[in-house]
């Protein structure tokens, strides 16, 4: 069995330097150890009690003193007690250190050690292998949790539940931009503003990188419904619907799920049936010279018929709306695609009008048929602009 011998003088760091140096050496001496069979001395601060610079002073001070520096590995050993422990030691190494003793998490007597998940989470974000799997920090944070019934504290850097998660707008909207701009096929270099590292890689998700509160801008919103729901909304629709669920998060005080938001958009865009509803489209027969289209609609909930004609679809129903009700509005513009999410063939529209005093407003529809999705986007947009 090959045994491997380390000593620790005791408050290194709270010791004269030259006294420190003269107690290892001495036990250097007895074990006379080799480059081929190296022992550990490792230098604690038993308690910290400097900045992190000082610690990594006293590294290389021991580094360039002692007699067997080629036969020795100078250990690493940090407290926290200045809450910088993971500081200390990732100076320590850069002062000539060649190993590192820390705890999950932190744990440890009083303010605990080094942070070893920080502290090798710290190298990997630099591009340097820490030589430790943590591909499924979420295991070893249970673990952990369960073994030591300590909690994390949900900012704990890399682990903590809120670390990849953005409230504030600036920050939600810069997020939104770097992800829709990471293309990891093209350039796999992680560059997303606000995230350190790519989740991914130590097995954590997209999904709440960013969470609606008060704080949370419209990008934010917007990034959610897309991401959640696959409605990619037009950015000059992103005030408006964000101002919407401004007034439910003010409502609620709190943060509010993806779920919510959803029902928002719903209400604000979708369900509304006042002053007009679509009922149903009755006949819709395309030909060289364009469309007819005669559809049900309800007007104040009664019912009436809408007959066009037009370039298309929807240009015909506009046409025959006008002949039924008397809303003026100047056509601004049209978006559609289909969802990415949710039944198959489903189309999402969206259209902007403004009213005649210069007030714009936008509807969305959504349908089967992507005429019908355009329709009801129009029927949205007006009983927002009139309701």
């Amino acid at each position: 069995t090959e045994l491997t011998f380390e000593y620790s003088p005791e408050s290194f760091t709270g010791t004269e330097p030259d006294f420190a140096l003269e107690v290892c050496e001495a036990v250097l001496n007895v074990w006379q150890p080799t480059p081929q069979r190296k022992a550990i001395i490792n230098l604690p601060a038993t308690v910290e009690l400097s900045m992190p610079n000082i610690y990594a002073d006293l590294i290389e001070q021991f580094c360039q003193n002692v007699s067997c520096r080629d036969s020795i590995l100078v250990s690493l050993h940090t407290h926290n007690d200045r809450g910088t422990g993971v500081a200390a030691s990732e100076l320590g190494i850069l002062a000539g250190g060649d190993r590192v003793e820390g705890t999950l998490f932190g744990n440890g007597e009083r303010t605990g050690n080094c942070d070893l998940v920080v502290m090798a989470l710290n190298l990997f974000s630099q591009g340097i292998d820490p030589e430790l799997d943590l591909t499924r920090i979420n295991h070893v944070r249970d673990v952990y949790t369960s073994v030591t019934k300590l909690p994390i504290h949900p900012r704990h850097p890399y682990v903590g539940e809120l670390v990849y998660t953005a409230f504030s707008g600036s920050h939600q909207d810069a997020i939104a931009k770097g992800m829709h701009a990471y293309e990891p096929d093209v350039n796999p270099i992680w560059e997303v503003p606000y995230l350190p590292i790519d989740p991914k890689d130590v097995g954590r998700t997209y999904q709440s990188i960013i969470r609606i509160n008060s704080q949370s801008g419209k990008g934010g919103v917007a990034y959610i419904l897309e991401q959640k729901f696959g409605l990619r909304l037009p950015k000059a629709m992103h005030p408006e619907f964000g101002a919407a669920v401004q007034m439910v998060t003010d409502k609620e005080g709190t943060e509010i799920p993806a779920e919510l938001i959803w029902k928002t958009f719903e209400s604000t865009y979708l369900t509304p049936s006042q002053p007009l509803a679509f009922h149903r489209l009755i006949e819709a027969v395309t030909h060289e010279s364009g469309s007819e289209v005669t559809a049900l609609v309800k007007v104040h909930g009664q019912d009436r018929h809408v007959v066009g004609n037009g370039r298309g679809p929807l240009e015909a129903f506009a046409h025959g709306l006008s002949e039924v009700v008397d809303y003026p509005y100047t056509f601004i513009s049209y978006d559609e695609h289909a969802l990415s999410h949710g039944v198959n063939g489903q189309a999402a529209a969206y259209i902007c009008i403004e009213r005649p005093d210069g007030l714009r407003f936008f509807g969305a529809g959504i349908d089967d048929n992507i005429a019908l999705a355009a329709i009801r986007a129009l029927v949205s947009a007006l009983n927002r602009a009139y309701s």
